[in-house]
């Protein structure tokens, strides 16, 4: 038994949750924040633009770069500031260059979570020093980090040990990555640390075995590193992902009353589920109740997909092709 307090794992491909333990409490997350930060950046910004660090930036507190008033840095050097170093300095630049001011960067942070399925995540700066006012939690962490892995420059920042980049026009800096677990797990790759006095010790972090990447989320841990190997070890070890339908195949022998001859489908995104070892998913498809003729792209029905009978989810099914209806019968 895991029996970890505020803990989550979760298993992006397959969007499914392994482990969960006080799932949706709210708690602060820390520089766990700077996902979030990361990925507004990424989608709002070219890596190559340059950012002018401003008075606030560079007098902000807690975990810095070292950054200085006035210098100039890319995007893409501020974000290995961001998620290497755990730099609030760089978190406050890059804010104001997405968005102009850090209030407005924070409504852009809070509208994105609510787009990613966040349900208990409320951001009041873009760095997660500590306010009543800014929270999250070990499943909305989790999936914000599952959308920021998806990005494959946030991938190879997070997955870095550490990394030597110009620094100030003037000089190379050294920069070591604040993730212990790169270290000490075997297939560890990512993602953010953060501490604070009321955060504690927190840690997002992702492992891959054999191509299968999972994501452990710890919130005021008592030793996050030990915590989240026994979270990602034990998820390797009782789980496993099933791909039931491939984005490329076909879905054949569909029968449509009154059609010509049985029609062939097909699913928008490749079906994973993740399962115990040794446990078959269930796996059916739900057709509609349709006559023919089919349009081509016309929803058929749905694939209902899951662990169990009763723990099931639905992904649509479409025609590959149009059908006629029968001349006779």
């Amino acid at each position: 038994s895991l029996n970890l307090w505020r803990s989550f794992l979760y298993d992006p491909k397959a969007q499914t949750i392994l482990y969960a333990k006080n799932a949706h409490k709210e708690r602060a997350p820390a520089s766990t924040t700077k996902i979030m930060t990361a990925i507004l950046t990424l989608e709002r910004s070219k890596l190559d633009e340059t950012v002018t660090v401003s008075k606030t930036a560079a007098r902000i507190g807690g975990s810095k770069a070292g950054l200085k008033e006035g210098e100039t840095y890319t995007v893409e050097e501020l974000l290995w500031a961001l998620l290497l170093l755990s730099g609030n300095d760089a978190s406050i630049a890059l804010a104001e260059h997405v968005s102009g001011s850090v209030k407005d960067f924070c409504l852009l942070m809070n509208k994105r979570a609510k787009e990613l399925g966040c349900t208990n995540t409320h951001f009041i700066n873009p760095h997660g020093l500590s306010d009543k006012e800014h929270y999250s939690s070990v499943a909305d962490l989790a999936l914000i980090a599952a959308h920021a892995l998806k990005y494959p420059l946030f991938q190879e920042i997070v997955s870095s040990k550490e990394k030597e980049i110009s620094w100030s026009q003037s000089f190379a800096k050294y920069l070591k990555n604040t993730n212990k677990l790169l270290w000490l797990f075997e297939g560890a790759d990512g993602v953010k640390t953060g501490t604070t006095n009321m955060a504690g010790a927190c840690l997002v972090s992702s492992a891959t075995k054999d191509g299968r990447q999972l994501i452990a989320v710890v919130l005021n841990s008592r030793n996050r590193w030990v915590e989240s190997a026994r979270l990602l070890q034990w998820g390797f070890d009782n789980t496993q992902s099933v791909l039931l339908v491939a984005k490329a195949e076909t879905i054949p022998d569909i029968f449509i009353k009154k059609a010509r001859k049985l029609v062939v489908g097909y699913v928008l995104d490749d079906i994973w589920v993740a399962v115990p070892k040794g446990v078959k998913p269930f796996v059916d498809f739900v057709p509609y109740q349709l006559e023919a003729p089919i349009k081509k792209d016309q929803l058929l029905g749905f694939i209902k997909y899951g662990p169990t009978v009763d723990h099931t989810k639905q992904e649509a099914v479409y025609s590959l092709e149009k059908v006629k209806k029968r001349l006779f019968f």
